[in-house]
């Protein structure tokens, strides 16, 4: 599989947020819906490699602007709408060869087939129309959190206020203290929470 450049990409996935619900979410599929829970940041490379083994897939996005601090540039890029989750039509056989990729932690079956159509096809129509809107994760406070881009990709944390953002605390559990940072909801993923930590004594 060929590496795409950054400027083809953005222009092949522009081609996708533009698709028409009922094209982008065809009837008449032969096989099952499926979500994939990917690993990390894998979205958008298992939707190519579905699409070597002709397995049809659905993976919502939309645009993001960043400006670097240091130098002040912008870049623009696509990102997953549903970050670590993908949607794919496939056999049985088909979803076992999906699993071969290794970027699927793995596959939640849905009963409701005809209603992730429709949700996603609802989701689509906002796609496809660039019409705002506001990403909302069911994140609750409590959980704990990994950052998965920027410049705290890696940090793990707990959500402790969500106003009109997130915080997370990262406690320092030895000490029995912690900072909080704000963190954008389309950078981070809910992650099962730690063991809990020990203290000699």
């Amino acid at each position: 599989m060929s590496v795409v450049g950054r400027a083809s990409d953005i222009a092949l996935w522009d081609q996708v947020m533009r698709a028409d619900p009922a094209e982008a979410i065809p009837d008449g599929l032969a096989g099952a819906w499926w979500v994939a829970h990917t690993k990390p940041r894998n979205e958008k490379a298992l939707a190519f490699d579905l699409r070597l083994f002709d397995i049809f897939s659905y993976l919502p996005l939309h645009p993001r602007v960043t400006r670097s601090r240091n130098t002040g540039r912008t870049s623009r890029s696509v990102v997953p709408v549903f970050t670590g989750y993908l949607f794919f039509n496939a056999t049985e056989e088909q979803r076992c060869q999906a699993l071969t990729t290794n970027r699927i932690v793995n596959t939640l079956s849905v009963v409701d087939q005809s209603g992730l159509v429709r949700h996603l096809r609802n989701v689509q129509t906002v796609l496809s129309t660039e019409t705002e809107f506001r990403w909302q994760g069911s994140l609750q406070v409590g959980d704990w959190v990994r950052v998965v881009a920027g410049p705290l990709a890696g940090v793990e944390g707990v959500v402790y206020e969500r106003p009109s953002g997130l915080r997370l605390a990262l406690n320092v559990t030895m000490l029995g203290q912690s900072i909080s940072v704000e963190v954008p909801g389309d950078l981070i993923e809910k992650i099962d929470p730690p063991v809990q930590m020990s203290v000699g004594r």
